[in-house]
Parts: structure tokens; C-alpha cells; sequence
């Protein structure tokens, strides 16, 4: 299999290997969530609990690149090269739509490794052929909410404390563009490319 890492400095100055998930990544994904804080890790799966069941770490580190597309984040420059981020579009069975989850730990918020995930699965997502997007919320997390409106997402369904976010995959891919301006973004983005099947870049944005 091809390695797509792709290794970028953050505008921050910290140097960080972008790569897809892979199953291998199964105790790295485990210590991660473990590092979030208790809030960061209710707001991204509504549970306080400090480690997930062995099958639902199996199935986060199960992607194909098509029904299941994840791309990683790790800190190169810590002991281990732990996990810093990770973001998933899990397609819904037989549809064009996915569903977006995502997490970065907490010393690492604000330095735009959501954004660089989220611009790679959405180019992996586009050459699957997932058109649209839905990623579920608590309302208390207005970080989310506000990175979610700022990507095009509309406010569709809410259910108690959880708001559910649509996208279209390409207006969502258009404005991650303006969103990640700079080097780490334009290394990403020409990585993406020379790995992208042809039908991917086939019309603008």
C-alpha cells in the first residue's frame, strides 16, 4: 500500500505527519482518547468514560478509504510520536452520505489540525463519492458549531442536547481552502493531489 503521510510544520512551528488511519493505529488511537480531557472527550463521544470497548476502537481504525475514510495526526517531535488528532467520514450504507466525527487534543486546539484533517478526508470522501456530510454535536460545544457553520453546514435536526450538522462536500471543500491558506495547507493540498484519482479533481473546487 502507497504511504500517503505527508509531513507539515504548523504556523505554530511544530512538525506533524498527516496520514491516513490505519488498523495498526489501534493502541495509538486508545492512548489518545485517553489523553483528552474528560470535557473534550464527552463533547466528541457524549461519554466522560476514559477508554472506548475494544470493538469500537476496532471499527475507528477500520478504514477502507471508501465506506470509512480517516485521516490521523501525530506529534513527531513527542517520545512515542503520539496521536494528536483524527477525524472520520463513516459512509451510511449505500448512500453518498457519511457521517463526521472529529477530535484534537486539547494542548493542540487552535493551531488549524482540524482544519488540515478535515481538508484530507474531505479530498479522500469527494474520490469515494460521498457528496454530503452530517456530524452530530453537543449545543454546549460552540467551537464545533462555529467550525461547522464557517465549512457550510446547516443546522438540520436537533434531538435533546445534540445538534446534527449537513454539508455539501464541495462547498465544504471550497471554503476549507480559504481556511488553510499558508504552507501546511498548500503541502497537504499538493499531496492530495498527486495521489488523487483523476475523477476527484475533475471539476473546480
Amino acid at each position: 500500500m502507497k504511504d500517503r503521510s505527508v509531513i507539515v510544520q504548523l504556523d505554530s512551528g511544530e512538525t506533524v505527519c498527516l496520514r491516513p488511519v490505519r488498523r495498526e493505529d489501534n493502541a495509538r488511537l486508545r492512548a489518545g482518547i485517553a489523553a483528552l480531557s474528560d470535557h473534550s472527550r464527552y463533547l466528541r463521544f457524549f461519554t466522560g468514560a476514559r477508554t472506548m470497548p475494544d470493538d469500537v476502537i476496532e471499527r475507528l481504525c477500520d478504514a477502507d478509504g471508501s465506506d470509512h475514510v480517516a485521516w490521523g495526526a501525530i506529534d513527531l517531535e513527542a517520545p512515542g510520536q503520539p496521536a494528536i488528532g483524527v477525524v472520520h467520514a463513516i459512509r451510511r450504507s449505500g448512500s453518498k452520505e457519511a457521517d463526521l466525527a472529529l477530535a484534537v487534543l486539547d494542548d493542540w486546539h487552535g493551531k488549524g489540525v482540524a482544519r488540515l484533517l478535515l481538508t484530507a478526508v474531505i479530498a479522500d470522501a469527494r474520490d469515494a463519492r460521498i457528496r454530503a456530510l452530517t456530524a452530530d454535536t453537543l449545543a454546549e460545544n460552540r467551537a464545533a458549531q462555529h467550525l461547522f457553520r464557517c465549512l457550510g453546514g446547516l443546522s438540520v435536526h436537533r434531538e435533546g442536547p445534540v445538534i446534527s450538522y449537513r454539508f455539501d462536500i464541495e462547498t465544504a471543500a471550497r471554503k476549507l481552502a480559504l481556511m488553510t491558506p499558508g504552507p501546511a495547507g498548500d503541502s497537504l493540498r499538493a499531496a492530495l493531489m498527486r495521489s488523487a484519482t483523476p475523477r476527484r479533481w475533475a471539476r473546480p473546487g
